[in-house]
């Protein structure tokens, strides 16, 4: 991994010792909850017209703002579950491709397709 990359181990990991720097921790009802609670707010977001952030001075209340927390939530609640959800993307994923190939196979060591 290239260093200064956000990924998704990255990320539950971050979430484990910060959620480990708590006097408690979020357990998966928690977690639950704040993860739909955050889906409703994209959706409220999506059925206002929200704008999109152009910076950090803009970000709250945008779709980024909702995308990011629904992101930050799913990995706790994976966290939570003890579930890593680097193991399993590549195997759903898999299942996804059999159902709807797209023909671009899931590879994250070969990313020749990707445009940075």
């Amino acid at each position: 991994m290239k260093k200064g990359t956000v990924t998704i181990r990255y990320m539950q990991e971050y979430l484990k010792h910060k959620q480990g720097q708590r006097d408690h921790t979020e357990d998966t009802k928690m977690c639950y909850i704040k993860l739909a609670e955050e889906l409703g707010e994209l959706a409220r977001a999506m059925l206002r017209g929200e704008r999109h952030a152009t910076g950090p001075d803009d970000l709250k209340g945008s779709v980024e703002e909702e995308l990011f927390d629904i992101l930050y939530y799913t990995l706790a609640f994976a966290n939570a579950e003890g579930i890593d959800l680097e193991t399993w993307i590549p195997i759903k994923e898999a299942i996804n491709n059999e159902r709807y190939p797209s023909g671009i196979e899931f590879n994250p060591a070969d990313d020749s397709w990707f445009e940075s």
